[in-house]
């Protein structure tokens, strides 16, 4: 079940499958950003989203975001806002591991050094878990083959944010 799920984390970002594209040269909005954090983010443009809402939908609420892509004290001029987009706020949470939460810890989990266990999945319906958090770690977001495949079919531009 391990090979269904793909991992959004600060951490791991080299092997998810969407990395950030080449800069076009004629600007445009990105289709999906990614913003990496400690407890990583995906802001979808309004179209895209749409679809993947209408299969996500369990352990989710679907947020209107802005994308404020401004430098730090800009003129009105470099002002730059994107508004169309929506972001899913994960509440659904799993435990895969025997480790311990870290409550406001420095020592995060290693995926090296430890074993997740997807079968304790094997009782919970698909579609309660095609995006869920690690209970132990809020900085691993879990996206289920389907929903990445979803987002492969219409994504065509994306942007990274590593704040």
């Amino acid at each position: 079940m391990n090979n269904e799920y793909h991992i959004l984390s600060k951490s791991i970002f080299s092997q998810f499958p969407f990395q950030q594209t080449p800069k076009p040269i004629v600007p445009v909005e990105p289709d999906l950003l990614l913003e990496m954090t400690f407890s990583p983010k995906l802001f979808i443009i309004n179209d895209i989203a749409e679809k993947v809402e209408n299969l996500v939908q369990h352990g989710v609420e679907w947020l209107d975001a802005r994308i404020d892509c401004s430098p730090s004290q800009p003129s009105d001029e470099q002002i730059k806002v994107f508004e169309n987009f929506r972001m899913p706020y994960i509440h659904q949470t799993y435990r895969l591991t025997n480790e311990e939460k870290q409550y406001g810890k420095l020592n995060w989990l290693d995926f090296n050094s430890v074993d997740l266990d997807f079968s304790r999945l094997n009782n919970i319906p698909l579609e309660e878990r095609l995006i869920f958090k690690l209970e132990e770690d809020f900085g691993y977001v879990f996206i289920h083959e389907s929903v990445i495949e979803l987002l492969k079919k219409h994504v065509k531009d994306v942007w990274v944010r590593d704040v």
